[in-house]
């Protein structure tokens, strides 16, 4: 077999791979949305919207979505706040851009998602060595609030957090992957990608031409009836990696002879 070019970048899926949560948080976090909403729109005559008043616009903005073919993890934040203004027949109090940090950011601080363990040591071990890091998510909080939130909450410094939101493809298309690799400045199949979801991360990454891993680690923390689909890998697949600790990826990228220095000149 031929020999493989060097990985000179990592690019980590976030949602049980960087991090977990419990299933309740959900409902905390879109209780949290609704308040931040809240602290941002007026009626005409300058008064606050009620809870319900917010909760149907926010649904009425769902469903405009929803028949469009999208949800809010394929939506720029600052859209879904102009939406929920006109849905709710209100005005802002503040800029698009403002409402939508608010409402990216709105329950980190109070109801946070628990960080990888393991994450620290491979993190800081990459930074040590070069090679840059990045998050492929799809999500519907912006990078920068990832970002803000990696380095306030775990003192953790990722090089970007590339988002569906703000891209507006989801993976598993190959896109966010190639969007990922233009901001890197390095070749598609420099990096390695690595994932708890074979349908998403492990063939987008390929789709893409990413190296990819499969990451085990956090299986016994998806939610009751996240994703039944998932198992373990098919013995017809040779070519998959996988790894059951965040920690499998520096011996494996060491075997590949990663370079210190990794963005193109």
């Amino acid at each position: 077999m031929a020999a493989r070019d060097p990985f000179r970048a990592v690019s980590l899926d976030l949602w049980f791979t960087s991090l977990s949560y419990r299933s309740e948080v959900e409902r905390f976090w879109e209780e949290d949305r609704r308040r931040a909403l809240g602290g941002i729109l007026r009626t005409r005559s300058g008064s606050r919207l009620s809870t319900p008043d917010l909760a149907a616009a926010m649904e009425r903005v769902e469903e405009r979505l929803r028949a469009r073919g999208l949800d809010r993890s394929r939506v720029d934040p600052r859209v879904v706040v102009a939406e929920c203004a006109i849905a709710a027949g209100a005005e802002l109090t503040v800029s698009v851009e403002e409402g939508a940090r608010r409402v990216s950011a709105a329950g980190l601080a109070d109801h946070p998602p628990t960080v990888n363990p393991e994450l620290f040591e491979v993190v800081r071990a990459l930074e040590g060595e070069g090679v840059p890091v990045v998050a492929i998510t799809n999500t519907a909080r912006r990078g920068d609030t990832w970002l803000e939130f990696f380095r306030s909450r775990a003192n953790l410094r990722f090089d970007d957090v590339i988002t569906s939101c703000e891209f507006g493809r989801p993976k598993p298309e190959p896109g966010i992957f190639f969007e990922a690799a233009r901001r890197l400045g390095v070749a598609p199949s420099e990096i390695l990608h690595v994932g708890d979801r074979r349908e998403l991360d492990i063939d987008g990454a390929r789709r893409a031409g990413c190296g990819a891993a499969l990451y085990r680690g956090l299986w016994h923390s998806y939610p009751p009836g996240m994703h039944p689909e998932t198992d373990p890998a098919p013995v017809d697949d040779p070519e998959l990696v996988t790894f059951d600790h965040l920690g499998e990826i520096l011996p494996y990228l060491r075997e590949r002879g990663p370079r210190p220095g990794s963005r193109a000149p």
